[in-house]
């Protein structure tokens, strides 16, 4: 599917939430293409880790969620969120990329790129059993693979 029908589909969508699972690292190919229409692509682990520094361990899982929702209401209303990876970790509490941003998404325009298997409307993170297993019901949104994604 063409990138630019994707992005009229998630304009056009209630939850502005285009969910791309991208297992190959190939993000670059989003976030490039999309700089140039003022887009800006921001690393998910890197600005969790800054966010979180502050907090005492103990914490951290109480307040995680008060502290996205602050850092993406500061965000541009056209991102891309990528490597996300981190809000899988039981030590955040085990949040997930579609839960944790799709609130906004009525507001903003957003690409989440996630690693992840497609299963109908549901994306699972990881194994069944391991600690860092997720599953996501994405029914509500825009999604694709990255590589049936034409630029």
């Amino acid at each position: 599917m063409d990138l630019e029908t994707l992005l009229e589909q998630n304009r056009n969508n209630y939850y502005k939430m285009l969910v791309i699972v991208d297992n190959s690292k190939q993000q670059e190919k989003i976030t490039w293409t999309l700089a140039a229409k003022g887009w800006q692509a921001y690393n998910v682990t890197d600005h969790i880790l800054e966010l979180i520094e502050q907090i005492p361990e103990k914490e951290r899982k109480l307040r995680i969620g008060r502290i996205i929702k602050e850092w993406v209401k500061d965000l541009p209303d056209k991102v891309v969120l990528y490597d996300t990876s981190i809000l899988y970790s039981p030590e955040l509490g085990r949040l997930n990329p579609v839960g944790a941003f799709k609130y906004k998404s009525r507001e903003k325009e957003i690409i989440v790129i996630l690693n992840g298997q497609i299963y109908g409307e549901r994306i699972r993170y990881s194994e069944y059993g391991r600690e860092d297993f997720c599953e996501m019901d994405i029914s509500e949104l825009i999604h694709a693979k990255i590589e049936d994604i034409a630029i």
